[in-house]
């Protein structure tokens, strides 16, 4: 009898079982990149049986291959289990992320690999039509360079409040943007500029983020995590328990505008003192007499504060503990194991700055819940947030890899047509 796998679905009919061993099957060898059928037997309680026939289906459709093991030991006795990894050529999906400087596109497949990579910059924050239109025209050029075997889906990340359920863009201070219905123009922008209709998904850059760093970066393993991301913003997202955390329409997480400064600088959300705006872009570049729209700000920061000096201290130190006020918050708001610094300028200046940061977080944080809260920075680095949109397009053929998709039905493997 089958185990974990299929004991999570008692009472179900055995399609419904079906489906939960090929999900859990591909969400295995996603995660990992691949998997021996040792493995994927042993990990989710199948029997050998069950594991090939749900191996073969999946590689039946073009999502998987089966190989032997490229390293096994010398002189081992007996034969090797088949590896089981993502089809080359198989699933992909596009991913784009809308800031304020530049566009990112990337086309990734099964596995988390990037097949190919666009960045456009754009001197000003862009209109949300100019946005869509550069996603789509980026996203045209990395198709040309050879055809995908199932387009899956796109997912776009976007600095501000996303509305669960439709794509729209309720509030994106830093891009100027309200009530942006931003999934309806790239799914027509991308079906003007490739031929393709696709299903498009659109969330908050730093909610994404998370889910890039949990699936297989400096969040992996963790339950209770805290991430966050920006240069001009400062976004949040925020695991507890495991699942994320999305509060009533999909803004949880906005602790870039938890006052640290009542009496503190103007923010582009309309109050003053907000933790972004007292530690990002402005309050960096300002002292120093730099540009803070400069798209190498981070390391002429940092040369600034080698360089010491007066100017030098004091910034360090005012910043240092502005920011540490805003640690010290959300650790009380929400005890993370790790807080995660993703791409955008705390993530430059954390290895310069965390000895001037961390005495402050100690004196600010309620002794009980001092001890054992990391802080740490991003594992992907500054992929983390496109590489999250991925994991976003991703999941509907993740949740029910045979199902019905919206896909490229003239590329798409035939089992996989609705």
């Amino acid at each position: 009898m089958d185990g974990p796998a299929a004991g999570g679905a008692r009472g179900r009919s055995t399609e419904d079982v079906r489906r939960h061993n090929l999900r859990a099957l591909l969400g295995l060898v996603h995660t990992r990149g691949g998997a021996t059928r040792a493995e994927v037997t042993r990990e989710l309680g199948l029997n050998r049986s069950t594991t090939g026939t749900l191996v073969g289906a999946l590689v039946e459709a073009g999502l998987l291959v089966e190989q032997a093991p490229v390293d096994q030991a010398p002189g081992r006795v007996g034969r090797p289990s088949l590896e089981v990894r993502p089809r080359d050529g198989g699933a992909e999906v596009l991913a784009g992320y809308v800031d304020v400087h530049a566009v990112q596109v990337v086309r990734v497949g099964l596995g988390g690999v990037v097949r190919g990579r666009r960045t456009v910059a754009t001197p000003a924050p862009p209109s949300p039509e100019r946005a869509a239109e550069v996603l789509a025209g980026a996203a045209a050029a990395l198709l040309a360079e050879s055809p995908p075997g199932l387009l899956a889906g796109v997912g776009v990340a976007v600095p501000g409040l996303v509305r669960a359920g439709d794509g729209v863009i309720a509030h994106a201070p830093n891009l100027d943007w309200r009530d942006v219905p931003l999934a309806a123009l790239v799914t027509t922008a991308l079906e003007d500029a490739t031929g393709h209709r696709l299903r498009v998904d659109v969330a908050n850059d730093a909610d994404l983020g998370l889910l890039a760093e949990h699936r297989r970066g400096a969040a992996a393993g963790l339950t209770d995590v805290v991430y966050l991301c920006g240069t001009h913003g400062l976004g949040g997202g925020v695991l507890t328990g495991g699942h994320p955390l999305t509060g009533h329409r999909g803004y949880a997480g906005e602790v870039g505008h938890v006052s640290v400064d009542p009496d503190g600088r103007a923010c582009r959300c309309g109050s003053r003192g907000c933790w972004e705006s007292e530690t990002l872009a402005a309050a960096w570049a300002e002292p120093f007499g730099l540009d803070g729209d400069a798209p190498d700000l981070a390391d002429l920061v940092l040369a600034r504060l080698a360089a010491g000096g007066v100017v030098s201290r004091r910034t360090r130190d005012k910043l240092s503990r502005a920011f540490a006020r805003g640690l010290a918050n959300i650790v009380h708001l929400f005890d993370p194991q790790a807080v995660v610094l993703g791409e955008g300028l705390w993530h430059r200046l954390w290895p310069e700055v965390r000895e001037d940061v961390m005495p402050w977080v100690d004196r600010l944080v309620m002794p009980a819940m001092r001890a054992g809260v990391s802080v740490r920075t991003s594992a992907l680095g500054e992929g983390s947030t496109v590489l999250g949109a991925a994991e976003l397009a991703l999941t509907p053929l993740l949740e029910d890899p045979l199902g019905p998709l919206a896909v490229d039905r003239e590329r798409a493997p035939a089992v996989l047509r609705a």
